[in-house]
C-alpha cells in the first residue's frame, strides 16, 4: 500500500532515464536496476539502517544559517530559491511524515504512460527515454508515496517571485505530502497586481526501494549521450 493513501502500489512504473548521465546509463546496463540512495545506505551502514527504520535520517546536505537580512538581491533569491523549495519540502516531511521517502533520496517514477505524455507536452521531456520498471518489494524497507509534482512546480515559481509566510509554506507542503491535487496561490503579477496561480495536477511516485527494468525493455535502445 502507498504510505499516503489507501491505494495499491502500481504493478508497473514508468521512468524517464537520464541518458545524459553516464553513471545512470552504465548502472542500468550493468544491473538493470535502480536503487534509491536510502536503500543503498541501508545495505552498507547498520547505523543508517537503524535511523532509516526510525525515520530520523537527515538527508539535507546543508541547512540555512541564522542570518538576519531584511532585504536580499534578486540574484540571491534566484540562486537559493530552488534549494529553499527542497529544504522546506524535506523539513515538513521530517517533521510530519518521517516515514515517507525523501525527495533527496527517492527514485522518481510515474504510474502510467499517460502521465509521461503529460510531462512531455508540458516540459518536453523525451518520451524515447521512458522505460518500464517493476518494484522489487523488500519489506519493511520499501516505501512509496504518490504526490502531485505540479505543487513543486508552482512552489519553484512562488519562491522566486514572492516572500511566502510560514502559513503559506505549511499549506503547500502539507498538501504535497498528503497527495492532494490542484492547489492555488495568490502571487505577485504584472503591474504589481496579485494573481491567482493554479498548480494543476500530474502525479508521480517517490520510491525508497529497488526497481528493475522490465523483461522486454532494452537499455541499448536509449539515445546516446554523446
Amino acid at each position: 500500500m502507498l504510505l499516503n493513501s489507501e491505494s495499491q502500489i502500481p504493478d508497473t512504473f514508468y521512468i524517464f532515464v537520464n541518458r545524459y548521465n553516464p553513471i545512470t546509463v552504465h548502472n542500468l546496463r550493468l544491473t538493470r536496476q535502480f536503487t534509491s540512495a536510502g536503500i543503498s545506505n541501508c545495505e552498507i551502514d547498520k547505523g543508517f539502517l537503524e535511523k532509516y527504520m526510525q525515520g530520523t535520517v537527515n538527508y539535507l546536505p546543508y541547512e540555512p544559517c541564522n542570518r538576519k537580512l531584511g532585504v536580499v538581491s534578486p540574484y540571491c533569491v534566484t540562486a537559493i530559491s530552488d534549494y529553499s523549495v527542497e529544504y522546506d519540502a524535506e523539513y515538513y516531511r521530517s517533521e510530519y511524515y518521517p516515514s515517507f521517502p525523501s525527495r533527496l533520496s527517492a527514485i522518481y517514477a510515474f504510474g502510467d504512460y499517460e502521465s509521461c505524455q503529460l510531462v512531455h507536452q508540458k516540459y518536453h521531456w523525451d518520451l524515447n527515454t521512458v522505460r518500464k520498471f517493476k518494484l522489487i518489494n523488500t519489506p519493511p524497507l520499501t516505501r512509496v508515496v504518490k504526490v502531485n509534482m505540479e505543487i513543486v512546480s508552482l512552489s519553484r515559481l512562488a519562491y522566486k517571485i514572492s516572500s511566502l509566510d510560514h502559513e503559506t509554506r505549511e499549506f503547500i507542503w502539507r498538501n504535497y505530502w498528503s497527495g492532494s491535487g490542484n492547489i492555488t496561490s495568490e502571487l505577485p503579477g504584472v503591474n504589481f497586481k496579485r494573481e491567482v496561480y493554479s498548480s494543476g495536477e500530474i502525479y508521480e511516485y517517490l520510491i525508497e526501494g529497488i526497481v528493475e527494468l522490465g523483461a522486454l525493455e532494452q537499455v541499448d535502445a536509449l539515445p546516446s549521450c554523446i
